[in-house]
């Protein structure tokens, strides 16, 4: 008697184990059946432990599901916690780049740099880590969940925590800002109008804002950021950080801008301009204007008629000059101004160092007096005035190599610097850089000057020597 060999199911396990599936080959005699528990014996023999499902499994026997695989079972897929994380209610991350209007004009009130909050106000909410749940593969195997991890408290000035650590409230008005994962709020001087003689001169510890004008001959000082949403006059404005000056500056010969951040002015007329950062405007007439970065001129028809503009990284304007031949004076790289801050704080530095040894030399002979058996008073006036002086000398050293440090980083950002004209530049205007000078004799439009071997050579923008 021939024996018949019975046909046994097939199982097939994913590459991740997360699925088992099951396919049931026809029977060699048709009346031949699956019993349900060798299957499921035959399954587990498989290995597959977790999320069988034994329904499926037998509907595929009772409605003869042969020779097509069939999902029977499913692992438990892991949830990965949700780390902890703030919702904060201000501008972490402000812009200095403004936007451009769809008439080709530049919009300064889109430049962000100072942001204000009001006592009470809620600036942060912490949001506490989920946890997460394990998962199991269809063999049994423990998938470890990746836990939500916590954030430390938010620290700074200016604001409290409440005691479940979950909202965070200013304590004042002012300016508020995140430097280095904290959070500062300062003073902010604030005028909702024009400077005059009610407001006086400003002189103040923090950022100004003036919704207003500003006069010929106000004095505008600060040592954060100084904004003015009007129109300034011939006056002074000296801030340690940026300036923004959204309706323009009409110097008439006495306006002074000096900032050791960038400067953001509509336009300017008869002013002088000294930046540590860049400037950033529509058109420049008849200015003298340093800065230690970049000069854009944006906009539509960014043009400098006349005056004297220098940059140490470079220029970008549409339009250099005017078809009637203004003397206008373009500059970029190393100027003589740099030159002479290095030299000056190398002195400074010399001296400074001198001084400092001297003082050493002098402090260590009352030492060495003392060891001698010099009968030398405690609060000895000589002793003490030599560590006075010994501290001042310290400071300008510090203060001089750190100047020195800024002036050689300008040294190196002004390593092939150039000066691009995207429209014309005219007849009489004259190009410098560093120690190279070439003056424009015919009119030319879209161009690029570069220093090659000691002069200054001029591309068109399609990289081909004119």
């Amino acid at each position: 008697m021939e024996i018949v060999l019975k046909k046994e199911p097939k199982i097939r396990i994913s590459y991740d184990e997360m699925e088992a599936y099951l396919l049931l080959p026809t029977p060699l005699e048709f009346d031949e059946e699956y019993n349900f528990e060798d299957v499921m014996e035959r399954v587990r023999s498989a290995g597959v432990k977790i999320g069988i499902n034994e329904t499926k499994i037998s509907a595929m026997i009772e409605e003869r599901y042969f020779d097509r695989e069939c999902l029977i079972a499913e692992g438990i897929n892991v949830v990965n916690g949700v780390d902890a994380y703030f919702d904060f209610n201000f501008d972490t991350n402000f812009s200095k780049v403004p936007s451009h209007r769809e008439d080709g004009t530049v919009d300064y009130w889109s430049i962000h740099t100072v942001e204000l909050v009001e006592e009470g106000q809620v600036i942060a909410t912490y949001h506490e880590p989920v946890d997460g749940s394990n998962g199991m593969t269809v063999k049994g195997k423990l998938l470890v969940a990746k836990r939500g991890r916590p954030l430390p408290p938010l620290t700074g000035k200016g604001f409290v925590r409440s005691e479940d650590n979950i909202t965070y409230t200013c304590t004042m008005n002012g300016k508020i800002e995140m430097k280095n994962n904290r959070i500062l709020i300062s003073d902010v001087h604030e005028v909702h109008g024009d400077v005059g003689l009610k407001t006086g001169n400003i002189d103040f510890r923090g950022d100004v804002i003036i919704h207003g004008n500003v006069p010929t001959g106000a004095v505008i000082r600060a040592t954060g950021s100084i904004t003015i949403d009007g129109t300034v006059e011939g006056a002074i404005i000296d801030a340690h950080k940026d300036v923004i000056i959204r309706g323009g500056m009409l110097g008439a010969g006495r306006g002074t801008v000096i900032t050791k951040g960038d400067l953001f002015v509509k336009f300017m007329e008869y002013t002088k301009v000294k930046a540590h950062g860049s400037v950033t405007t529509d058109s420049l007439i008849n200015c003298n204007v340093t800065a230690y970065d970049k000069v854009y001129l944006k906009g539509k028809h960014a043009s400098v008629v006349g005056g004297v503009v220098h940059a140490a990284t470079g220029i970008e304007a549409f339009n250099f000059g005017n078809e009637y031949g203004v003397k206008t004076e373009i500059y970029a790289g190393v100027n003589m101004e740099v030159k002479k801050q290095i030299t000056y704080h190398e002195n400074c530095i010399i001296e400074a160092q001198d001084m400092i040894d001297k003082i050493g030399i002098g402090i260590r002979q009352l030492d060495d007096a003392v060891r001698a058996g010099a009968v030398i008073p405690p609060n000895d006036p000589r002793r003490a005035s030599l560590l006075r002086t010994k501290i001042v000398k310290q400071a300008e050293l510090a203060t001089h190599t750190q100047q020195l440090n800024e002036m050689n980083d300008v040294v190196e950002s002004a390593r092939g610097a150039s000066i691009n004209v995207l429209q014309d530049v005219y007849n009489g205007v004259i190009v410098g850089i560093n120690d190279a000078l070439h003056q424009v004799k015919e009119q030319q439009t879209s161009v690029a000057f570069f220093e090659r071997d000691g002069r200054v050579v001029m591309f068109s923008m399609k990289d081909e020597l004119v």
